[in-house]
């Protein structure tokens, strides 16, 4: 059975064997919106050339906010409805949700509030969101364009990204593209720093409750 509710709040922070920070950041999105090739040019450098749908797989790594140092304990996750009943398992203790969609693709756009944000709000009730569009080059890509506009469909503006933030009262917007490696460093920092701002917020609030009990 799948665990309700699995992360009912920001945990507090995990020490790493350093004394460092830990955040958990879990990404999700409609299974080829980009969710892993931009997990992969952040941890590993590299850019999949092919599309192979992940199942689950976990990337570590650190970042540098402020002056200390964190580390990212990054989970990507499958998209694809066959694993609708598994993939809950990787929300507990998340301190940060990166949900993705593809500018190209208006159904994963539709998808972020049809289908993403009430799962993740669901089993991650209290954890902060982030919106990420992906794939920005291919706005300016005429082949998919033309796809697109054959589909009667247009490309999803930044404007259009901005309003579904609201809609699913996430923390902030972001834009990106793994391919060209442009704002994915950015993406990681805003996400570690408002998941580090939540984990103080829920720290001081545990703290509150013991004083109010004592």
């Amino acid at each position: 059975a799948v665990p309700e509710g699995a992360a009912e709040e920001p945990r507090g922070p995990a020490a790493a064997p350093s004394g460092r920070k830990e955040v958990k950041v879990v990404i999700v999105g409609d299974g080829g919106c980009g969710k892993t090739s931009l997990l992969m040019v952040y941890a590993k450098g590299s850019f999949p050339e092919q599309y192979a749908p992940s199942v689950f797989e976990k990337y570590t790594t650190s970042v540098t906010v402020g002056k200390k140092e964190v580390t990212l304990n990054l989970y990507d996750t499958a998209g694809q409805e066959d694993y609708d009943r598994l993939r809950p398992l990787s929300y507990q203790n998340t301190n940060v949700v990166l949900i993705c969609y593809d500018v190209m693709n208006p159904t994963s756009y539709d998808n972020v509030a049809a289908k993403w944000y009430p799962e993740v709000n669901h089993f991650c009730r209290g954890v902060p969101l982030v919106l990420i569009g992906c794939k920005t080059d291919l706005r300016k890509d005429k082949e998919q364009l033309r796809k697109l506009r054959a589909a009667k469909q247009e490309p999803i503006t930044y404007n259009q990204g901005e309003a579904a933030c609201k809609e699913i009262n996430a923390e902030i917007y972001l834009e990106c593209s793994a391919k060209c490696r442009e704002n994915i460093e950015n993406v990681f920092k805003e996400a570690t720093t408002i998941a580090l701002s939540a984990m103080k917020k829920a720290k001081r609030h545990r703290k509150r409750k013991v004083c109010a009990v004592l």
